[in-house]
């Protein structure tokens, strides 16, 4: 679908770093983000469908096990996909499989940024009452949030930090497609346990993953706006890289209680 490579540059600088999405690439992410952002408009304003889908889960609510599970997914599935990515990183010296990890870092960082900007500007713009407010009487779930609900920033976030590494790095190698499939999943569960959690609608989920989707080509560009601007070189993307990784961890540790 997509691939990060290099174009040839003067013989004293060397080969110059860029990240290239396919037009595939592209065109799957801007339908695939079309089509959620519709899907979740519409079940926002047919209401009953998403209310239903919510209560459906009340009695998952009623096991300890589930609940805790739910949780424990919504606070360390975001730190499970910053660790695939840093796995990744760190074995792409000896696995050339990999060898697309160290561009992608930056657009995974970008991306990341984008969505949460991006959620928390949509929060307060629309102001949609989260499910324990419509539905303080039937909804089996406990907690109050000091946001909005729609979109959903843990589903937005999630993928968004998932998506670079699925959409760039080329899957030839099974470890690769082990890798971009584990990634998907642990977005998608953090997106479910919302739900589960009573925290938010489907549409608010849909939302989210919608939102995701649009940034990463802006996280694209932006990526190669820096490499471009910095004339980096597979040298220097070593050194950026091991800045960027720092950052990750950095993510990885904080994220659980953010």
């Amino acid at each position: 679908m997509a691939y990060a490579t290099t174009r040839e540059g003067s013989p004293v600088n060397g080969p110059l770093i860029a990240v290239r999405l396919s037009r595939s690439a592209v065109r799957i992410v801007v339908i695939a983000s079309l089509i959620l952002a519709i899907v979740s408009l519409v079940l926002w304003i047919e209401r009953d469908f998403d209310r239903h889908f919510l209560l459906a889960h009340n009695p998952l609510r009623d096991n300890p096990a589930i609940v805790a599970l739910s949780g424990a997914l919504t606070r360390f599935g975001m730190s499970a996909i910053c660790l695939l990515v840093l796995a990744c990183f760190v074995a792409s010296p000896r696995f050339p499989a990999f060898g697309e990890a160290r561009a992608t870092l930056l657009v995974v960082l970008f991306s990341f940024s984008a969505a949460t900007v991006s959620a928390h500007l949509l929060k307060g713009l629309l102001g949609r009452a989260r499910p324990i407010a419509d539905l303080a009487e039937q909804l089996n779930a406990a907690g109050g949030h000091g946001t909005a609900s729609f979109p959903s920033g843990h589903a937005a976030q999630s993928l968004a930090l998932a998506l670079p590494f699925v959409v760039i790095v080329a899957g030839g190698s099974t470890a690769v497609r082990l890798v971009k499939l584990a990634l998907l999943f642990v977005a998608c569960l953090v997106g479910y346990s919302r739900i589960v959690n009573g925290a938010h609608y489907l549409s608010d989920v849909l939302g989210g993953a919608a939102l995701a989707m649009v940034c990463v080509p802006i996280a694209v560009a932006a990526a190669n706006a820096v490499y471009r601007r910095g004339a980096v070189t597979p040298g220097k993307l070593d050194d950026m890289a091991r800045r960027q990784v720092l950052v990750l961890l950095g993510l990885t540790v904080c994220l659980p209680f953010l």
